[in-house]
């Protein structure tokens, strides 16, 4: 069984972008089985910014992403499985949630995300990482797994930064700030 997907914290991930330098610090992941629909929702935006060079690519792939919001192509490979895909840029207290909502046709694609079904059981599994700083209130932790009924809609939500090194802490800028100076590329 695999790990959670990055794809769920690293933002550029979604879009297949290589060097993911904008990630979330706070990821929710919801997933209505019966109507076949995942929905991922990232806060606390944020880049490592060494240099002003970084704050710039930042800024610049910030706006691929926002671009894409509009235009909707381009989407990673790992997300081929899903035949619906939408990104759409919502704002909740002066900060940016990507908002991620795929569809798919069978419980196998949600591999692509590191979430497994057993139709024996008829459940949804994950890996318990602890370093992920997984939170359910649907879910139950069975040994190395989070389980989660397959009948009903549920959600956990990552933190996996909760911990991050104390040199990357002071490398750490919201993304907001970093595009402070650039107002016309928030959306």
């Amino acid at each position: 069984m695999e790990q959670i997907a990055i794809i769920f914290f690293a933002l550029n991930s979604f879009l297949g972008m290589e060097d993911n330098t904008i990630s979330a610090d706070k990821t929710t992941v919801t997933v209505y089985p019966r109507r076949q629909i995942i929905e991922i929702t990232q806060q606390d935006l944020f880049a490592i910014v060494h240099s002003d060079t970084d704050a710039t690519y930042v800024k610049r792939q910030w706006a691929s992403v926002s671009a894409h919001s509009q235009q909707g192509t381009g989407w990673a490979k790992a997300l081929a499985p899903f035949p619906s895909k939408t990104i759409t840029l919502v704002t909740v207290n002066n900060q940016v949630q990507p908002q991620l909502t795929l569809s798919y046709n069978d419980e196998k694609d949600l591999r692509a995300m590191g979430i497994w079904y057993n139709a024996d059981k008829n459940h949804f599994s994950i890996n318990h990482v602890p370093q992920d700083n997984l939170q359910t209130t649907e879910g139950e932790l069975i040994g190395k797994y989070w389980v989660f009924n397959a009948d009903q809609p549920f959600s956990f939500t990552l933190e996996p930064f909760k911990a991050l090194p104390q040199v990357y802490q002071n490398l750490k800028q919201p993304l907001t700030q970093i595009l402070a100076e650039d107002d016309d590329l928030v959306q």
